[in-house]
């Protein structure tokens, strides 16, 4: 479990590096189960599959250090009250954290969009990112459709782009999560 966290923590850190955000007054947690499915297009789905059912969100300061965060996860991960992670043995096997990001221009942020991805299929890690930055045209910009809705309780990913850090291959992401 140790070792799923660890990895959880260091992209949760590739964000905040990124992010550099101020302060933030929301500092209220809130973990609920998740209702939506990630599907998946590009080279890598003959390994990764073709969809991602997402069972758990996390928002808020607790996981990331950014309340403007959502933290989605596979249902073998569950979250206790306190909103810490938990993952299953199971989930050292097949699994999946997402962590998501949007940031307005009052927020002091570096970037305005990041997605930070590990899949675990088969035992195997395979890690996916992208960053936005307000103005800039970049391959791993995430797609101008992504979206971090806190208020309406939803992420949209929309011809959602990442990219794996090891292979550079681009998957795409399309679905919409409620909580």
């Amino acid at each position: 479990m140790a070792y799923l966290k660890k990895y959880f923590s260091i992209f949760s850190l590739f964000i905040l590096l990124f992010v550099a955000c101020s302060s933030d007054s929301n500092s209220n947690e809130d973990v609920a189960n998740a209702k939506g499915v990630i599907t998946l297009s590009g080279e890598e789905t003959s390994i990764l599959g073709n969809s991602l059912n997402v069972a758990n969100a996390v928002e808020g300061l607790y996981q990331t250090g950014t309340g403007k965060s959502v933290t989605l996860l596979h249902k073998s991960i569950g979250v206790d009250s306190n909103g810490e992670i938990n993952p299953t043995e199971a989930s050292f096997t097949n699994s999946f954290i997402i962590v998501t990001a949007q940031f307005e221009s009052g927020d002091n942020a570096s970037v305005h969009k990041a997605i930070s991805m590990t899949i675990i299929k088969n035992g195997e890690e395979y890690l996916f990112t992208c960053t936005a930055i307000e103005g800039e045209n970049v391959d791993d910009d995430c797609g101008s459709n992504f979206l971090v809705d806190q208020e309406n309780k939803r992420v949209v990913f929309d011809n959602t782009t990442v990219i794996n850090t090891d292979s550079g291959k681009v998957l795409t992401m399309d679905g919409i999560i409620t909580w």
